[in-house]
């Protein structure tokens, strides 16, 4: 065989150990650890549409698990609810400790940590950002309650507000709270 012809399968090769080593990542079951043992009964926990003020809320299906991951992460589900036009994607990410999830809420570069009367430490942000080269609005609430990570975003000319966000979140951490 010639040199060429055996690098480009040993190339081959190592994509696709790659690959294999992602997806097992990206959608890897929750470990039996302590703290993610909840992680099925979490899916639950994503209010009606209707409940909340939407239209629609699409299925909760797991959610990829992308960089970067955080120490302590089990598994994460994701949904998008709809009001009119305006839409806001929603996940949910399961850390073994309440600790280990407060890394992942000082991850993005949203405003100051406010304490919401029920313990959640929520952060918001607003800005614009480029989508497919047209100017948006973006709108993103993340909080931690116990050790459930729940970030929204919504992108849009018009997007959700972050109160309308927040109830979301609310509504989330009250059926974590009835997990427990």
């Amino acid at each position: 065989m010639n040199r060429r012809l055996l690098y480009g399968m040993a190339a081959a090769s190592g994509a696709l150990a790659t690959l294999a080593a992602t997806a097992a990542l990206a959608f890897a079951m929750p470990s039996g650890a302590p703290g993610c043992a909840k992680f099925h009964a979490l899916k639950g926990v994503f209010p009606k549409a209707s409940t909340i003020g939407f239209t629609a809320r699409q299925p909760v299906s797991r959610g990829s698990i992308r960089a970067p991951v955080w120490p302590g992460t089990c598994a994460k589900w994701f949904t998008r609810y709809r009001r009119g036009s305006a839409g806001v994607e929603v996940s949910l990410t399961l850390y073994r400790t309440h600790k280990q999830a407060l890394v992942a809420l000082a991850e993005p570069a949203y405003g100051p940590v406010e304490r919401l009367s029920n313990g959640a430490l929520v952060r918001k942000n607003r800005s614009a950002t480029s989508v497919n080269g047209v100017m948006k609005q973006s709108v993103g609430v993340a909080s931690v309650y116990r050790n459930v990570f729940v970030s929204s975003v919504s992108i849009s000319d018009k997007p959700l507000s972050p109160s309308a966000q927040m109830r979301l979140h609310r509504h989330i951490d009250a059926g974590v709270r009835v997990l427990d």
